[in-house]
């Protein structure tokens, strides 16, 4: 049995391209490590991210790195479960900018805000963010 374990936060600043790739090669390269796989969404000084693996290795990911990382803030959890299989399996870390997210939508969603909004925009926010980062998922895996 998996675990996955998806989040959102605010970056204290924005961030450029260049710490955005730094981010990224960092994550790659310690998930790689670890067996967990995933992917990172940034907009709107938002990250939204979605981790999966053995139970520990994702916990320990999350509670001992992501949540010590000073470039991010209110960290909020959005799920944590076991799943039969992984979503993500040939990303040890995918990312997923700002224009993909309309895109992928059909601009329903145009913005990692919505996961941060007391206000609804969908009936199961949970759903919508996992839905999306699956579809672009399935993009990407058909365009590579």
């Amino acid at each position: 049995m998996l675990f996955q374990l998806a989040y959102v936060s605010l970056s204290r600043v924005p961030l450029n391209e260049t710490t955005l790739s730094d981010i990224l090669e960092s994550s790659q390269r310690n998930n790689a490590r670890d067996e967990i796989t995933g992917i990172l969404m940034y907009h709107d000084e938002i990250f939204f991210q979605v981790l999966e693996g053995d139970r520990s290795a994702v916990e320990k990911c999350y509670y001992e790195r992501i949540s010590h990382d000073p470039r991010h803030t209110s960290l909020s959890l959005m799920w944590a479960d076991a799943f039969e299989s992984r979503t993500f399996m040939d990303w040890a870390m995918g990312y997923v900018g700002a224009d993909e997210i309309g895109r992928h939508t059909k601009n329903s969603f145009q913005s990692l805000s919505y996961l941060t909004s007391d206000e609804p925009v969908a009936a199961n926010i949970n759903g919508v963010a996992l839905e999306l980062a699956r579809l672009m998922f399935s993009d990407f895996q058909r365009r590579g």
